[in-house]
């Protein structure tokens, strides 16, 4: 598999000749990020890892879980459990504990919950998301701290994506039966309104029941299914000239029931409910070019309550709560101006957050392995984007500092992380590029506060550690950007982006377990847990190199696709291996359109390497190599009205997923209608 990717690498001039991802299937290059910058561009001339999916892309895939669409970017990969609707992100082989920076509208998702389980995981529903924006890598520290793996942001719908121009009310409605290995509905509706211009708002509704899976060969994932209900509301104002206002709130409830009902794993019914509330002002005059400002406001919580319906009989009914909730705050401008031949952006600004840690287990000891504790995390950057020519220019500097505090604990910490990009553009739509950039991630307040005895029979002791230094990841990258128009065919468009990087992160925080003396819970030997610990330690050295393709072509009546990653993680004072990297993933895309492109066929074959470059303490996580095939069809019936099937996994393949716990679906078919009225 890694031969395969790197030859398509090496090949890139054949590979052109494919392309990467269609505009109905795949990644929309010519769509615009800010993430990698502060400072819209589109995601084809960002000189960084950047991808963005829309969310005619979301929609025609008919999602059910957000890890599907992450899943189909380069060096993006997803970790997911069947009886639970968490997602956890991990970007080039970095993740947990805000390694990756999540955001819903710009608020910080820092949910984490210890157990055989991620480390730093969300609640989204893909009913509301208008765009996923990803920036992979440190390059996107003007985004926030702690991003030393990259950057995932996720905007929910807006008036104007249900409105068309000139509109007052209109409704979208979404519905999807699931057949095959899954049954089950999704739907979810969405009704805005502009009754006069400086006015809009929009309420929305999802819906989602879907039974038990079966994976390859017919055998039940327990608890598989889902039954979700999650809502949004939201506000536009536009009380003046130049001047936006934003008031937005989502709410999510999730119920669902797992555990093995043993008494290592007890069974409990959970119930996780989520609210998000922004509040944002911007201000842009095109004719002052000093001030594009945006301001924002924001505070999410998210609260997963538990109870117990197995064991015995002083436990049955027990409950317990793990709950963060997270307040910040965002203010940046970004001035424009000439300096002779050289146009100039300054981009500059502050944020900060906060995360609130509560945990209740009156007759457990959850509250000790994922402790209260709060944690302040603040930073200020400035950054100059420098256009001459055929040069393009940044350098920025981050200013990070936290504060964190638990019990009798408490630590903090600041540092100034700098980041330099060259860009080159020696023919129209070529650009080359070349970053180094630096991330600071402060630790979390598990990782600093864990303490307590795992239960039985696995008695050993979790150390609290409140000496733990921050990680520094230091990412050098180099990459090509490709943006052609009417290269072959009148009308044709090819997009593309190549890169190679390398992250080396100096007192890269993990777990470390200690066990010197007979093998804990070896019923052989009396108090064989009693000199096993566990506790999260600062390695000196972590190095993660890799690359990415991602290249799309569309000659309108036809489209292909080929993207792909590897990466390659390791712990440079033991020489073992990253538990944390993922496996190599390429997929090939190709579709055709007929009837005045009304009428679209496609298939997308998906090849995953095994993943055996493991620690040995880590062997039992191996996964086998498997390859999928998924084929789907979609007929624009009206301008405002689709039908559409989807054919996933064709062969009905079993196979699993690095690092989740549970075989994935056999084959479902997914059939679907999407209908907009307006007036």
């Amino acid at each position: 598999m890694r031969k395969l990717f790197l030859g398509a690498v090496s090949l890139g001039a054949l590979a052109l000749g494919i392309g990467a991802a269609a505009a109905q299937e795949g990644i929309l290059l010519d769509a615009v990020t800010v993430t990698a910058t502060k400072d819209e561009t589109r995601a084809v001339e960002a000189m960084a890892g950047a991808s963005v999916v829309t969310r005619e892309e979301i929609r025609t895939r008919a999602v059910q879980r957000i890890g599907t669409v992450l899943d189909a970017l380069p060096n993006v990969a997803t970790q997911e459990n069947a009886n639970d609707p968490a997602t956890a992100v991990n970007i080039r082989g970095l993740q947990d504990f805000g390694r990756v920076a999540v955001t819903v509208d710009g608020a910080r998702q820092n949910f984490q919950r210890s157990g055989h389980n991620a480390d730093g995981a969300f609640f989204l529903d893909p009913a509301f998301v208008r765009l996923v924006d990803v920036t992979r890598g440190p390059v996107a520290n003007v985004y926030g701290s702690g991003a030393i793996g990259g950057v995932v942001s996720f905007q929910t719908v807006d008036p104007d994506d249900v409105l068309a121009p000139g509109e007052r009310l209109s409704l979208t409605l979404d519905t999807t039966f699931l057949m095959g290995r899954q049954t089950g509905i999704l739907g979810s509706g969405i009704a805005a309104m502009r009754p006069v211009e400086a006015f809009g708002a929009l309420v929305g509704l999802s819906l989602r029941d879907a039974d038990d899976y079966e994976t390859g060969d017919g055998t039940r994932v327990a608890d598989s299914g889902q039954e979700i209900v999650s809502g949004i509301g939201k506000v536009v104002l536009d009380p003046a000239p130049f001047h936006r206002v934003e008031l937005s709130a989502q709410l999510q409830r999730f119920d669902f029931a797992n555990g093995l009902g043993t008494a290592r794993e007890p069974r409990r019914d959970n119930e996780v409910t989520t609210e998000t509330f922004v509040a944002r002002w911007g201000w842009n005059d095109p004719a002052n070019r000093l001030v594009d400002l945006d301001v924002s406001a924001w505070s999410t919580r998210t609260q997963t309550d538990q109870r117990q319906v197995s064991g015995t009989a002083p436990a049955l009914g027990s409950r317990r709560s793990f709950e963060i909730h997270t307040i910040g705050a965002d203010v940046h401008n970004t001035s424009r101006f000439d300096a002779g031949p050289v146009g100039l952006a300054l981009t500059y600004g502050w944020d900060a957050f906060r995360d609130e840690v509560t945990v209740a287990d009156p007759l457990g000891s959850a509250d000790l392995f994922t402790p209260s504790g709060e944690r302040t995390v603040w930073g200020g950057f400035l950054q100059s984007q420098a256009t001459w020519g055929i040069v393009d220019l940044i350098g920025a500097a981050r200013f990070d500092a936290y504060q964190l505090s638990g019990g009798t604990v408490s630590s903090d910490g600041s540092r100034i992380s700098p980041k330099l990009t060259i860009g080159i553009r020696p023919i129209e739509g070529l650009q080359v590029y070349g970053t180094y950039a630096e991330g600071y991630r402060a630790p979390s307040v598990t990782e600093t506060l864990i303490a307590g005895v795992h239960p039985f029979p696995a008695a050993f002791s979790f150390r609290p550690n409140p000496n733990l230094r921050p990680e520094i990841g230091k990412t050098i990258e180099a990459g090509l950007n490709l943006s052609f128009d009417d290269l072959f065919l009148e009308g044709d468009r090819l997009r593309g982006k190549v890169s190679v990087f390398r992250t080396d992160v100096d007192d890269y925080i993990e777990s470390i377990y200690s066990d010197p003396g007979a093998p804990c819970g070896d019923p052989r030997v009396r108090n064989a847990c009693a000199d096993a610990t566990f506790r999260y330690d600062n390695i000196s050295r972590a190095r993660l190199t890799g690359a990415e393709l991602d290249l799309t072509y569309d000659a309108r009546r036809w489209f292909a696709s080929v993207s792909g990653g590897t990466t390659r993680g390791d712990n440079r004072v033991t020489d073992d291996p990253l538990t944390s990297v993922y496996p190599d993933r390429l997929a090939l895309g190709a579709g055709l359109r007929f009837l005045d492109e009304k009428l679209t066929f496609g298939g997308r074959v998906t090849f995953v390497a095994a993943q055996d470059r493991l620690p040995l303490t880590a062997a039992s996580l191996k996964s086998d190599d498997y390859t999928l095939v998924d084929l789907y069809g979609s007929y624009d019936i009206t301008p405002d009205a689709r039908a559409y099937v989807r054919l996933e996994n064709v062969g009905d393949v079993r196979y699993r997923r690095f690092r989740d716990g549970a075989d994935s679906p056999g084959f479902v078919a997914k059939i679907g209608f999407q209908a907009r009225l307006g007036m």
